[in-house]
C-alpha cells in the first residue's frame, strides 16, 4: 500500500532520534498483504452470517457463545467508535489521508478490498463495520515467516503489517481435530501473543527513517502493549502466558453446534475482553441494529477484567501533627497499567481521610461524576502516558509546545509513570521505547507505593483506584478541533461529545479499594513476594468451624487463571471467591458467608493448567 501524506519541510524522530529533512510530499510503504489481492471475506451481516450459522446456538441445540461473546466485543465494533472517527478526523485535518493507516486495523476489511481511500472511513459497508471480524482472523497468517505473497517482507510484528491467505477456503485456527464443514488448518501462530501484536504495536511512520524495514518498536511510539507484553516474564511463558490466555480465557464449551463437534475444555473464550467501559454505553447512540444486551455483557466482563488487574495495599500512622499513609498498587496485568492507545485513557488513586466521626477531612485525587472533573490537587497520584509536541515541531502548526492529543503530529514523550508488569527491566523496555519518562522503576518493580500527608485528626484511610476510558480533557479537544473541520464528514466530534454528556461521561470504573486504621506506629508492608511457590497448594480454611467469615490461602507455581469457588454439599455453586488471571505466588483471601445457612460447605481452586484442588469448610451459627 502506498500513502501520500503533506508534511512539513522537517520533523524530529521522537525520543531524541536524529532530525532528518523531508520534502513536501512522503510516500509511506508499509509491507504485509496488500489492498485489492484477496478473495472477498465472509460477510457478517445481521441475521446472514456464513460463520454465526455454525458458531451459536441454534434453537435447542448445544450451546456455543462463540458468536455471542464476540458481538459484545470492542473488536467487533472498532469500526463503528465515534472516538475513532473523531481522532482520524482531526489526524486527517494536520496530515492529509493519514486516516488511513489507522482503518488497517479498525476495519481491516474494509482495508484490504481497498474501501479505505481518503483515510475518512466514509467509504466502509456493511461487513467493514464489523470491525475485526471472523473472517479476517481465521485467515491470518504469521507475517514474520517468509511469504512470497508478501513483498517487500514485513519487519516486526505491529502497525497492522498483517499477513493474510488470498483464500477463503480454508479457515485457520489453534486445532489439529477440528472436522467442521470448511477446510481447515491448525497454525500456532492463534496460540501465540504474536497474532495480537500485528496491530498493538503501533508507531508513527511518518518518523521511521524507512517503515519498510523498521521494525515498528524501533522508532516514533504510539503504542507499546505487544512490546510490554513481550518483554516481560508473560512473554517468556508460552501459551499460559499469552494475551489470549487472559483476554481470551478458556472455558468448556463448544465451539461449533454441528454434532459430533467435541466438548474442549480448553475452548478460547471470544470475548477478547478489554478495559473500555465506556464506548458500549453510546455506540446504539450511532448505529442501528446493534445487540445492545450482548454489547452490555460485554462492558461488565470489562469492569471485572478491570477489577483482576491490580492489588491495593495500604497502610497509615500518625508521627507528631501529621498522618502518613502509603498505598501500594500491584500491576497484575501483562502489560503497562494502564495501557494501549495512551489519549485520555488514565488510572489514578482517590485518597480519603476520615475523622472518628466518619467526616471527610481530606481527600486526594476527588472526581466530581457530575462535571467529569477530576481535581489535580499537590498529592494526587494518576498513571497516565502524555506524549506531546517540542517547540520546533509545534511551531510548523501554530501549536503549543508540551503535551498535546495530536498523535500523528506529537514528536516526544513528557512523561510516562504506568507501572511495569512482572519482568520490568529499563534496559529492555528501552530498547522497544517503552522505558518509564520523568518517572523511575527498578528493574523487577511492578508496583508502585505512592506516600501522602494527612492532617493529625484522620482515623480511617480509604483508596480506590480508578480507570477511566477517556477523560474530559480528550472528548473535548475532538470536539473542538473538529469545529469547521471538513475531514469531520459526520460531525464526529460534536456528536461525541453529546453522546458523552447523555451518556455518563465516561464514568470511571473503581478497580478496587482498601480502607486502614491509623496507627501510632508504623508497621509497613513488604515489597511483593517474587519467590515462586514448588507447587501449586490449597490451605485449610481458618478458622474452622466459623461464623461468618474465614480465611483462604492457596499458592500457584506459576501464571495462569484462577477460581476459588464456593459449593454446597450437593455441588450447587453459592459463590465466586476469585476469579482472574494471577502470578506465581501466595494469596489470601477472606469469605464472608453472611447469607449463608449452617452447614458443610466445598471450595474448589482450579487453574487453566489443569490445577483442581478441593476442601470442606463448615459454617456454624
Amino acid at each position: 500500500m502506498k500513502q501520500r501524506y503533506v508534511i512539513g519541510a522537517y520533523t524530529l524522530i521522537i525520543l531524541g532520534i536524529t532530525a532528518f529533512a523531508l520534502p513536501g510530499d512522503r510516500t509511506v510503504v508499509l509491507p504485509g498483504t496488500q489492498p485489492n489481492i484477496v478473495q472477498t471475506f465472509d460477510p457478517y451481516n445481521s441475521g446472514t452470517s456464513a460463520c454465526q450459522t455454525c458458531h451459536q446456538t441454534q434453537g435447542a441445540g448445544r450451546v456455543v457463545t462463540i458468536t455471542q461473546d464476540w458481538q459484545g466485543s470492542m473488536m467487533a465494533h472498532a469500526a463503528r467508535d465515534p472516538i475513532f472517527y473523531a481522532a482520524v478526523a482531526v489526524a486527517n485535518k494536520r496530515i492529509n489521508g493519514v486516516g488511513e493507516f489507522c482503518i488497517r486495523c479498525h476495519s481491516p476489511t474494509g482495508w484490504l478490498e481497498g474501501r479505505s481511500t481518503g483515510g475518512r472511513g466514509d467509504s466502509l459497508r456493511a461487513n467493514d463495520l464489523n470491525g475485526v471480524q471472523c473472517d479476517f482472523c481465521h485467515r491470518m497468517k504469521d507475517p514474520m515467516i517468509p511469504d512470497s505473497t508478501i513483498n517487500p517482507p514485513v519487519p516486526g510484528y505491529g502497525n497492522g503489517m498483517f499477513a493474510v491467505q488470498t483464500l477463503r477456503a480454508t479457515k485457520r485456527g489453534p486445532y489439529s481435530d477440528a472436522f467442521p464443514i470448511h477446510a481447515v488448518q491448525a497454525d500456532s501462530f492463534y496460540r501465540s501473543g504474536n497474532f495480537c501484536g500485528v496491530c498493538h504495536n503501533v508507531s508513527n511512520p511518518l518518523y521511521a527513517t524507512d517503515p519498510v524495514t523498521q521494525s515498528p518498536h524501533t522508532y516514533s511510539p504510539i503504542e507499546r502493549t505487544y512490546s510490554e507484553w513481550k518483554l516481560s516474564w508473560w512473554g517468556t511463558q508460552g501459551e499460559m502466558g499469552s494475551c489470549q490466555s487472559c483476554h481470551m480465557p478458556p472455558t468448556t464449551g463448544y465451539g461449533c453446534n454441528i454434532t459430533g463437534s467435541p466438548l474442549r475444555n480448553d475452548l478460547p473464550r471470544h470475548d477478547l475482553t478489554g478495559g473500555n467501559t465506556f464506548l458500549p454505553d453510546i455506540l446504539a447512540d450511532f448505529w442501528t441494529g446493534l445487540d445492545t444486551a450482548r454489547i452490555a455483557l460485554g462492558k461488565q466482563r470489562a469492569i471485572e477484567t478491570l477489577q483482576d488487574a491490580a492489588s491495593l495495599d495500604a497502610d497509615a500512622f500518625r508521627r507528631n501533627d501529621t498522618v502518613t499513609a502509603r498505598v501500594r498498587v500491584t500491576n497484575l496485568t501483562g502489560h503497562k497499567l494502564p495501557t494501549g492507545y495512551p489519549e485520555g485513557r488514565r488510572v489514578w488513586l482517590n485518597l480519603v481521610g476520615r475523622n472518628t466521626n466518619g467526616d471527610t477531612i481530606f481527600q486526594s485525587g476527588e472526581y466530581n461524576f457530575q462535571t467529569a472533573d477530576l481535581t489535580l490537587d499537590p498529592q494526587i497520584k494518576v498513571y497516565q502516558i502524555k506524549p506531546g509536541l517540542t517547540a520546533a515541531r509545534a511551531s510548523q502548526y501554530g501549536l503549543s509546545p508540551g503535551p498535546s492529543f495530536h498523535f500523528v503530529l506529537n514528536d516526544t514523550i513528557f512523561s510516562d509513570n504506568r507501572i511495569p508488569p512482572v519482568g520490568f527491566t529499563n534496559a529492555a523496555f528501552a530498547s522497544h521505547m517503552a522505558q518509564p519518562i520523568a518517572y523511575t522503576y527498578a528493574d523487577g518493580q511492578f508496583w508502585d507505593i505512592t506516600t501522602y500527608h494527612l492532617p493529625a485528626a484522620v482515623a480511617t484511610v480509604s483508596a480506590t483506584l480508578y480507570y477511566q476510558t477517556s477523560s474530559k480533557e480528550y472528548i473535548t479537544f475532538l470536539r473542538d478541533e473538529n469545529i469547521g473541520n471538513t475531514e469531520d464528514w459526520k460531525h464526529w466530534g460534536d456528536s461525541l461529545y453529546s453522546a458523552w454528556s447523555r451518556r455518563g461521561k465516561s464514568r470511571p470504573v473503581s478497580m478496587g479499594s482498601i480502607t486502614v486504621q491509623v496507627s501510632d506506629s508504623t508497621t509497613g508492608f513488604k515489597d511483593p513476594e517474587l519467590n515462586v511457590p514448588a507447587q501449586a497448594s490449597l490451605k485449610q480454611n481458618y478458622p474452622n468451624p466459623f461464623n461468618p467469615t474465614t480465611t483462604m490461602e492457596f499458592s500457584i507455581d506459576r501464571a495462569a487463571y484462577v477460581t476459588l469457588k464456593v459449593f454446597d454439599i450437593t455441588g450447587r455453586e453459592v459463590v465466586t471467591v476469585v476469579k482472574g488471571r494471577m502470578t506465581a505466588g501466595e494469596y489470601r483471601y477472606t469469605f464472608d458467608a453472611k447469607d449463608l445457612p449452617s452447614g458443610i460447605y466445598l471450595y474448589r481452586l482450579t487453574t487453566d493448567n489443569n490445577t483442581s484442588l478441593v476442601k470442606k469448610l463448615m459454617l456454624l451459627r
